[in-house]
């Protein structure tokens, strides 16, 4: 059984400037906290995390006009299966601000622990909307903090 969680944020940054962040794919390393490193390999995302780890993303349907643009996870240090999201800037709701969402779906490999790791995954992606939030808005990488 699959499982959406949706995040978001609203930045004090227009939605160009947002969406220039998102869309310039490898500076991830930039915002997104414990990744050390990113780079593409095609339409591949790679990351690599403080500890070795690598997440390999496939990025689709990126859209300058939307704003947005799927993931799917190929590989990923969590115990899920299925997972993808989708990431999307939007009009703020004061002027000047863009709202970015982040919509994630996954399915558990383990059932009994769904409820906990949609807990804990929820939290990750709120903490990795925050911090791209701190680096449009302070301009501060997030392993300079």
């Amino acid at each position: 059984m699959s499982t959406t969680i949706t995040n978001t944020v609203q930045i004090k940054a227009g939605q160009d400037e947002v969406w220039a962040v998102l869309a310039d794919l490898p500076a991830t390393r930039m915002w997104l906290p414990g990744i050390i490193s990113a780079r593409m390999d095609g339409d591949l995302r790679i990351c690599t995390t403080g500890d070795g780890q690598e997440i390999h993303e496939r990025i689709s349907d990126l859209s300058p006009e939307d704003r947005s643009y799927r993931f799917q996870h190929v590989r990923v240090p969590l115990p899920v299966r299925a997972s993808e999201g989708i990431f999307a800037v939007s009009p703020g709701t004061d002027p000047g601000t863009a709202v970015v969402t982040l919509r994630t779906t996954f399915e558990p490999l383990d059932p009994a622990g769904a409820d906990e790791l949609t807990g804990m995954i929820r939290g990750a992606f709120g903490q990795s909307l925050e911090s791209l939030r701190r680096y449009v808005e302070e301009k501060v990488a997030w392993d300079a903090r």
